[in-house]
């Protein structure tokens, strides 16, 4: 739920920034909002609007009760309530498709070639999602249908984020129908000599991939993590190739990679 959380806050604040690129101002101020009470909802669980201290090794460092339980679904509905009304008046303002169509089309033949990943990849109609592909914990058992488009312009990559708001919106209903009993958390063993391991878990932006490597004492001797950046900044420079410069700010912002994340 603090993953699906934290693709809610992230995918509405990329929603109302597209609106903002575009001067559609009812819209960005909507988000910009919404996004914040996202952020107050992984605070009710641990404390901190960005999650820290809620992952933890072996599990969780904060319970669900309860109340809270009860307070998340109520503030879940509100706030997909108001998500709804700034997200149409995207689709239904024609100014404002005007900008997001066919504006940075990656076709689907370049994304698969370039291995483009996330949010960037489904927009081009690439099924791609670590929570299906590489289940993992709940997932196993609760899978969340692949949100794709198959135009790859803005438009796409923005109709991609409310397509997955709707269902990160249900998965989280449907998980506090039914929270586990039990620990929260169980002790983590000393690592083992000599091995190597990988993690890959969906965030926001796309796949990102961890790899440890262990030393003959079990100590960690390497260990890196491969951003979705990483795949998706040469997608953006495709994306831009015969674009009028006043597009740049829009396409830049419907790919929202880390500027960092390309050296991880």
């Amino acid at each position: 739920m603090a993953l699906e959380l934290e693709r809610l806050a992230n995918h509405a604040g990329d929603l109302g920034a597209l609106a903002g690129d575009v001067g559609y101002l009812p819209t960005s101020s909507f988000c910009g909002r919404i996004r914040g009470d996202f952020l107050n909802m992984t605070a009710l669980i641990c404390g901190s609007r960005f999650g820290r201290g809620q992952i933890v090794p072996g599990g969780v460092g904060f319970d669900m009760t309860v109340q809270c339980s009860d307070i998340l679904a109520e503030r879940l509905a509100h706030s997909m309530k108001d998500l709804t009304v700034a997200a149409n008046l995207l689709w239904n303002t024609p100014s404002v498709l005007g900008r997001f169509e066919n504006a940075g089309t990656v076709q689907t033949q370049v994304c698969r070639e370039l291995g483009m990943v996330g949010v960037a990849a489904r927009a081009c109609g690439v099924q791609t999602d670590c929570r299906f592909n590489f289940p993992a914990g709940i997932y196993r058992f609760a899978q969340i249908h692949v949100s794709t488009s198959n135009t790859g312009d803005v438009f796409a990559r923005a109709f991609v984020r409310w397509l997955e708001v709707q269902r990160s919106i249900a998965f989280i209903r449907d998980q506090l129908e039914a929270l586990p009993e039990g620990r929260i958390r169980t002790e983590a063993k000393p690592l083992s000599s000599h091995k190597f391991a990988v993690s890959m878990v969906e965030g926001w932006r796309g796949e990102i991939c961890h790899v440890g490597l262990t030393g003959p004492d079990g100590s960690l001797c390497h260990y890196k993590i491969v951003d979705p950046s990483f795949h998706n900044w040469t997608g953006l420079a495709m994306a831009l190739r015969g674009q009028q410069i006043s597009d740049f700010p829009l396409c830049n912002k419907s790919f929202n990679l880390s500027y960092c994340g390309h050296d991880l």
